[in-house]
């Protein structure tokens, strides 16, 4: 529309430049001439319009076309597959059945032949006489003479007892064997079981009828695929509704980020003041507070990645590690670090699929100043108060879901604090911040601001580190998580969260 209303005025201005004194035929002229621009200009739009949504709609109907024949075909081997191990695993059983149930109703059976007592029997056919497979059991005597029988007459009864003893007989319809009847080793009869092959012939009928209903499925999609993008689906459409999906998606993702993090909490002998930025996109930063009653749990984290899987990831590790230390608020960091381990592993890579790593420190703190802590992060920075200077304290271990095995690399590290001691934890969004000229933030920035400003409170500086990294960086590419806790065994317990 710009060209056009650009074009328009050029050829308007002209007009007036070079014919101000010609009579009407010239304007008559200049407006045939226009008219032809303008229709040249909009059949030229509509016609790269036309093509645009013609190559989408045929790239959708060839990638839903081709999606449909996949998964088509994957319903197809995936049931001649399982058909092609269930019906030799059925007809293994039914032969294992006419031999084995031969045998037994043998057994069960020698006495009433032996003194052709009929009832004695049947008795002893117990519960093959109500076996949906069994189809028909017959008794001879020494000489062949029928003594007892269950089910229906076969047409080929007479050739049951055709071939050695134990071996199974096989017709279009059944399976049969038959096994001699002893007492003291001698022969007194025979006993023959006919098993049905209606189980078979049930799963060949089943498994044609799913090939044939995905065959079906799979043209019928075709066909409603082909007419729904053609007649119903459009660009503009399309990429709004994967835009607004999208950002809903992200949204969710950075209220699940956000929710579960501590606000107010109350913790003796420490003041606390804890904060995270979420960058752009959702990001996997964590840090939770959790009073127990001699002191309370502080941990701190950032999954690998970012996005919705790193939110997950990070809603996962806060999920473990609040039931944990609720449920065994005395055991050691290590202890918990190995379980939270252990989840990890099973979850992210055993179930999720994926590779992702959470670099996390666990702390158990005492009112008496000492935090126990275990896992690796980035250093824990002590400013003390009786020098004024910042301590780095790393956190040996290894990253949390990398493998099982590490748990025993794990060790509990102990920081004693005094009063007025202060100690800052945080994430890599804040020493790796770069500014305009690549230049990151670093270590020694922050410990400069932690210095500068380690007489005020733990809210102060907080904000001071937060407004020093948010002035230095030039974009934020990453979460910026900063926790300061301020160690005051005779003052109230204040906790203030952002």
């Amino acid at each position: 529309m710009r060209r056009f209303a650009n074009d328009q005025r050029g050829a308007s201005r002209q007009r007036r430049a070079t014919h101000e004194t010609d009579g009407r035929s010239d304007d008559d002229s200049d407006l045939k001439s226009q008219y032809q621009l303008i229709n040249g200009l909009v059949s030229e739009h509509g016609h790269r319009r036309a093509l645009s949504t013609l190559r989408l709609k045929v790239m959708l109907m060839l990638f839903i076309s081709a999606l449909v024949i996949a998964l088509s075909l994957l319903v197809g081997v995936f049931a001649a597959r399982i058909f092609h191990q269930i019906n030799p695993a059925t007809a293994a059983e039914l032969e294992w059945k006419a031999r084995r149930g031969a045998t037994e109703l043998a057994e069960a059976a020698a006495l009433g032949i032996a003194i052709h007592d009929q009832p004695i029997v049947e008795r002893s056919f117990g519960e093959y006489r109500g076996n949906a497979d069994v189809v028909r059991i017959v008794v001879v005597d020494e000489t062949g003479a029928p003594l007892a029988s269950h089910g229906e007459p076969l047409a080929n009864e007479s050739e049951l007892y055709t071939g050695p003893a134990g071996v199974v007989r096989a017709t279009d319809a059944t399976l049969s064997a038959w096994a001699p009847a002893k007492i003291e080793g001698n022969v007194v009869g025979k006993v023959a079981l006919v098993v049905s092959k209606a189980r078979l012939h049930a799963g060949e009928r089943l498994r044609r009828e799913i090939l044939g209903a995905t065959l079906f499925g799979c043209i019928a999609a075709l066909i409603i695929t082909l007419f729904f993008v053609s007649a119903y689906l459009g660009p503009l459409v399309t990429l709004t509704h994967h835009g607004l999906r999208t950002a809903r998606e992200m949204e969710i993702a950075k209220r699940i980020q956000t929710s579960i993090l501590p606000t107010q909490t109350g913790v003796k002998s420490l003041e606390i003041a804890a904060s995270m930025m979420p960058a752009t996109d959702v990001g996997g930063d964590y840090y939770d507070v959790i009073p127990v009653d001699d002191g309370a749990w502080i941990a701190i984290g950032d999954v690998a990645g970012h996005g919705v899987q790193a939110g997950l990831i990070m809603m996962m590790v806060q999920s473990v590690v609040a039931s944990a230390t609720k449920t065994r608020p005395d055991a050691t960091p290590t202890e918990l670090w190995s379980a939270l381990n252990r989840v990890l592993i099973e979850n992210v890579r055993g179930r999720m699929g994926c590779d992702e790593h959470v670099t996390f420190s666990l702390m158990r703190y005492t009112a008496d100043g000492r935090f126990v802590f275990a896992g690796a992060h980035e250093d824990v920075i002590i400013c003390r108060a009786d020098s004024g200077k910042c301590e780095h304290i790393q956190t040996p271990g290894t990253w949390l879901g990398i493998d099982e095995n590490f748990s025993s690399t794990i060790v509990d590290t102990t920081i004693a604090m005094g009063a007025g001691d202060v100690m800052v934890l945080y994430t890599d969004g804040i020493t790796e911040a770069m500014n305009a000229k690549r230049e990151m933030f670093g270590r020694h920035r922050l410990a400069d601001v932690i210095e500068r400003h380690r007489s005020e409170s733990s809210e102060v500086i907080r904000q001071k580190i937060i407004d020093a990294v948010a002035e230095w960086m030039d974009t934020q590419d990453d979460d910026v998580t900063v926790l300061v806790v301020r160690y005051e065994p005779k003052g109230a317990s204040v906790t203030a969260a952002a």
